[in-house]
């Protein structure tokens, strides 16, 4: 992505993204690129960006409400989301899991996110 795709996420969300996840998404990490996680678990196009998140923003999500300070910037193909929060002024990644449904904390770096997407390609 570049700096003009992120506005556009902006715009269409009516948010500010946080400083990690734009320098993430516009320097994309290579290892990734060969794999599917610019399709999903890290998304790579700001037009599923914007509808992955229209789609839970603003409605009802399994009982209550999507938490308003989270973004989802990529699913895990399953059911699962990948999201990151919008206040947040370290790099932190965090999963939901439909299943349970609950949040999780999955990554609290670029290169431990890389390792666990990487790892978990064609787990589900």
């Amino acid at each position: 992505m570049n700096l003009a795709e992120i506005k556009q996420i902006e715009s269409a969300l009516g948010i500010g993204l946080p400083p990690h996840y734009v320098e993430l998404v516009t320097n994309y990490p290579s290892e990734l690129l060969a794999t599917d996680a610019p399709n999903f678990a890290l998304l790579d196009d700001p037009a599923a960006v914007i509808d992955e998140n229209l789609a839970v923003r603003g409605k009802p999500f399994y009982g209550g409400v999507w938490p308003v300070n989270l973004i989802v910037i990529g699913t895990n193909g399953c059911g699962d989301l990948y999201v990151t929060r919008l206040d947040e002024k370290g790099f932190s990644v965090g999963f939901f899991d439909h299943e349970k449904p609950a949040f999780f904390p999955h990554s609290n770096s670029k290169a431990q996110l890389i390792e666990k997407l990487l790892a978990e390609s064609n787990a589900c």
